[in-house]
């Protein structure tokens, strides 16, 4: 019961820190509607004035929808890439407010510092994606297909995969006190590899081989059979997503716990947890 109570403090606090400084809701509503014209407006302009490279498109991404190709990926990209930043960036954080000694040396399991927080990122960014499909629908005029349980398993099928990173990220502030660079990479790698704006099959076969090593090809490619294709979660083309995704999410989270307890114990015996 002790960790519940650690874990329930945390989500308490993160949460009062969101209702308090509300000003975050801005940004929520304008990056789903902006982000996207980076890939659609580009897409738009090489289909041609007749529109014929939608055909090519249609053929190799096996959807008529090219905006709600792009959409769904952008939007599990934010997804993703909000929770891994908020979540491996929270140590980060409390250590410029100065609390994050004082949390340190209280008689409870770190990882429960970061367990709270996930929690609130999971709440916070599920809004994000609530936003998204409402503006999708009004502004793009994208018909979204399948159901509300069908949408809510596919973004259950990444969490492994997410929190994984984002204990890799956590692991590295309290090593080098600086993420940026990890959380560029890593956002590099899945817009490159993860097909958010195209097809994985247009990838050469060797970098096919990185794509298929990383949960966030799986989760987009449910996402959108699931979405666009109204392939039911329980189908056996959305059960050759899910499989790796849990499968490789789940190493990764092993992964990212392992890194995390050896990190803490280096910090530990070089007493560096206060150094900027």
């Amino acid at each position: 019961m002790g960790r519940f109570y650690t874990v329930k403090a945390i989500v308490k606090k993160e949460l009062t820190q969101l209702v308090r400084y509300p000003t975050w809701i801005i940004q929520m509503l304008i990056w789903p509607l902006i982000f996207p014209l980076a890939y659609v407006l580009p897409g738009l302009s090489m289909a041609g004035t007749d529109g014929s490279g939608f055909q090519q498109f249609s053929d190799i991404a096996g959807t008529n929808s090219f905006m709600g190709f792009v959409v769904i990926g952008t939007m599990v990209w934010m997804w993703s890439n909000m929770t891994m930043w908020n979540f491996g960036t929270l140590i980060r954080e409390e250590q410029m407010r100065g609390t994050l000694e004082s949390n340190w040396l209280c008689p409870i399991s770190h990882v429960d510092l970061l367990i709270g927080g996930a929690i609130v990122s999971i709440l916070e960014n599920l809004l994000t994606v609530v936003i998204s499909i409402v503006e999708y629908k009004l502004v793009y005029g994208v018909y979204f297909t399948g159901n509300i349980f069908s949408w809510i398993i596919c973004f259950i099928v990444l969490i492994p995969g997410v929190y994984g990173f984002g204990s890799i990220f956590a692991s590295l502030v309290l090593w080098f006190k600086e993420t940026g660079a990890a959380v560029q990479i890593i956002r590099g790698f899945i817009t490159i590899f993860c097909g958010i704006s195209f097809p994985i099959i247009v990838l050469p076969n060797s970098l096919k081989i990185i794509s298929k090593i990383l949960p966030f090809t799986y989760g987009i490619n449910l996402t959108r059979n699931v979405m666009l294709n109204d392939i039911s979660i329980f189908s056996e083309a959305a059960l050759k997503d899910i499989v790796p995704a849990l499968t490789i999410g789940i190493i990764l989270l092993i992964i990212g716990r392992i890194c995390f307890l050896k990190v803490e114990l280096k910090v530990k015996n070089e007493g560096s947890l206060e150094r900027f």
